[in-house]
């Protein structure tokens, strides 16, 4: 009858070892993937032209933001936004609204431009920015509330003339 044998004190130690190289591989993978680098510092002008960028991106889509009843949801004018950066991924940790746009459709939408936002990750403290973006009442929401209103004046008159 055949029994297993017991582990030698080799097998162990090859398995040890097989663990610690795949912990060490594992490290330098999350590392070279996520580009951490004790050496790197803070590319403000990198960011600037990041941030630039996700500005037009709100400029040009977030004025245009429509509700649920898909009329223009608004508000409309600048947004003050606050944007926090992880120095450890180089992603952006959260976005802030202020209170006017918090909450809103047109709020969300100038948030999600800013939420994907990739920098080049850097070594010591996470970085608060604050942007104002200028979000201008669009002329196709100039024209659908003309529209509303004729609508409701030509309701009014109808309503005049039965009576």
């Amino acid at each position: 009858m055949n029994r297993p044998s017991s582990p030698s004190s080799f097998a162990l130690f090859r398995g040890f070892s097989l663990m610690l190289a795949l912990t060490a591989a594992l490290t330098v993978a999350l590392t070279v993937a996520t580009g951490a680098r004790a050496d790197q510092s803070y590319d403000e002008e990198g960011v600037n032209l990041v941030i630039a960028r996700a500005s037009r991106q709100a400029q040009e889509n977030c004025a245009k933001t429509r509700g649920p009843d898909g009329r223009f949801a608004g508000p409309w004018g600048t947004v003050k936004l606050t944007v926090v950066l992880s120095h450890g991924s180089g992603r952006v940790k959260d976005v802030f609204v202020d209170d006017a746009f918090d909450e809103t459709a047109t709020g969300r939408c100038v948030e999600n431009a800013f939420k994907t936002l990739i920098v080049g990750p850097w070594s010591g403290k996470d970085v608060t920015i604050e942007r104002e973006v200028a979000l201008p009442k669009p002329p196709e929401a100039v024209e659908e509330e003309r529209s509303a209103a004729k609508r409701g004046a030509d309701k009014t008159q109808v309503k005049g003339k039965k009576k």
